[in-house]
C-alpha cells in the first residue's frame, strides 16, 4: 500500500508540474507555443496514460480555456 501511494504522489507531482509549466508558458513570448506543443505531446503519450486515468484532450481544452 505504501508504495502505491508514492507511485501516486510521484505521477500527480508529474502533472502537477507539467500544467503549471503550461500555465506559465503563456507569459512567455518566443518560446511559449513551442513548449506547449511539447507539453500537448507529453499529455498525448503513452507515460501520460499509464500514471492518469485524465483525458488529455479534457485537460488541454480546459487549460487552453484558461488563457481565453
Amino acid at each position: 500500500m505504501y508504495q502505491r501511494k508514492r507511485y501516486e504522489d510521484l505521477a500527480n507531482a508529474i502533472i502537477i508540474q507539467a500544467v503549471k509549466d503550461y500555465r506559465f508558458s503563456w507569459k512567455k513570448s518566443k518560446s511559449g507555443q513551442a513548449e506547449r506543443q511539447q507539453i500537448q505531446k507529453f499529455f498525448r503519450s503513452r507515460l501520460f496514460a499509464n500514471i492518469t486515468k485524465v483525458t488529455p484532450e479534457y485537460l488541454i481544452n480546459k487549460l487552453e480555456a484558461e488563457h481565453k
